[in-house]
């Protein structure tokens, strides 16, 4: 099984700065064979960035995706689109969209069935808050995430879980590695099988990769700010694969 490190650039990265990014990027990446590497940048930047990736070793990958084919839905983006410029993965379930744009659990239960028919690999997010975890409720939310958004869903090994605490996501606050690999064999029971990557976000860097990716069922990373910078990204796989 690979590793599968995804650099999520959220909102950030114009079109001359991805140019410059993936100039840089791939002139000093090694790309090693087991790592599944997938840089997902805004949806303006994908085909850009879909362009610059080509017949290379990334992968690409959409922050958010419509859970309908076409329509009226002003503002989103159709799988159809997604497939059409290469793009492999899916980020779903991010609690920045559920806990800024409102998305329910049907929404994203709904949207990672759309993504599976497509195919095209979610990359599903689950996570406790800060609350939740001092009342020692961390698995039991985890549990019924999971139960929610994979509802229905009969083969989940197309699916890649990561989990990612709500209180450890650009905060500078990375949960320990031991309390990383208690919930991802946590996880990995819920899931019953052994195809999915669980991997890990919530303030990962170069400095606490390597620790994290030597624990039991940590099968990669899902990171934020600390990619932003090439260099930084780079770092962080050589950490992980060493």
């Amino acid at each position: 099984m690979n590793l599968l490190i995804g650099a999520n650039f959220k909102m950030n990265k114009t079109g001359a700065e991805l140019r410059e990014y993936f100039g840089t990027f791939l002139s000093e990446y090694s790309c090693p064979s087991s790592v599944d590497l997938v840089i997902a940048p805004t949806i303006i930047g994908l085909v850009l960035a879909s362009e610059l990736a080509k017949d290379s070793c990334v992968h690409i990958g959409a922050q958010n995706m419509s859970s309908e084919i076409s329509g009226a839905f002003t503002g989103e983006t159709s799988p159809l689109s997604l497939r059409e410029i290469s793009c492999e993965y899916v980020i779903l379930g991010h609690s920045e969209r559920r806990t800024i744009f409102g998305e329910t659990d049907e929404l994203v239960n709904k949207k990672v069935k759309t993504a599976l028919v497509h195919s095209i690999r979610p990359i599903l997010c689950i996570g406790e808050n800060l609350n939740e975890k001092e009342a020692g409720l961390t698995k039991d939310i985890l549990r019924v995430q999971l139960e929610k958004w994979l509802s229905e869903i009969d083969n989940t090994t197309g699916i890649d879980i990561a989990y990612e605490p709500v209180w450890a996501i650009g905060t500078g606050k990375s949960a320990t590695p031991e309390y990383v690999e208690e919930v991802h064999i946590f996880i990995r029971e819920i899931l019953g099988q052994r195809e999915s990557r669980i991997i890990y976000g919530g303030s990962v860097t170069e400095v606490t990769a390597h620790e994290l990716i030597s624990k039991r069922e940590v099968n990669g990373f899902l990171i934020g700010s600390a990619v932003l910078d090439p260099r930084r990204l780079i770092k962080i796989v050589e950490e992980a694969t060493r």
